[in-house]
This record gives C-alpha cells, sequence and structure tokens, in this order.
C-alpha cells in the first residue's frame, strides 16, 4: 500500500506513515500486525516547505480518488507558533 501511495505524492505532500487501529504498520511496521479494512495515512509537508494551500490538500486527494482509492476522513494537522496542534502518531 505504501509503495503504492508513495506513486501519488505531489511536490508539497509526502507520504510519512500508515497505521491500522492506531498502530504503526509503515514504515517499518511489525508484519504480524493485525490489521483490518482501515487505515490512517499520514502525508506531511516535504522537509524545506514551510507553507501549504488548501489547494495543495485537495490536489493530493483529488490524485487519490483519481486512482480509485476511498477517502473517508480527512484532518488538518496545524502547527501554531512552529509547535505541532496535533498529536504524534506512533513513532513520530
Amino acid at each position: 500500500m505504501a509503495q503504492h501511495l508513495r506513486q501519488l505524492e505531489t511536490t508539497e505532500l509526502e507520504l510519512q506513515m500508515i497505521t491500522n487501529r492506531g498502530v504503526k504498520v509503515w514504515p517499518d511496521g511489525f508484519p504480524e500486525t493485525f490489521c483490518t479494512d482501515h487505515w490512517r495515512c499520514r502525508f506531511m509537508l516535504r522537509p524545506g516547505l514551510t507553507q501549504l494551500a488548501y489547494s495543495d490538500i485537495i490536489r493530493l486527494l483529488s490524485q487519490i480518488s483519481g486512482d480509485k482509492l476511498d477517502v473517508i476522513k480527512t484532518e488538518n494537522l496545524c502547527s501554531f507558533n512552529g509547535e505541532p496542534g496535533f498529536t504524534l502518531g506512533q513513532g513520530q
């Protein structure tokens, strides 16, 4: 799945991690992790970039949708005064 999603990355956003039921499965996940058919794929701003427009998010979602993958929920991960306003995922 990660290899497939990495082909859909944009110049601004890259796949950083995939979790299943809150357990990191990519990168460096454990193959024996029991997975269900519900994945959280975290795309983050590429290193060196500091700004992201909503159109960048829409472009990524369009590419994912155009590849016949369903997106059932999105969350914008915002920073405030340089501090993350969101919880880091396992291993971040």
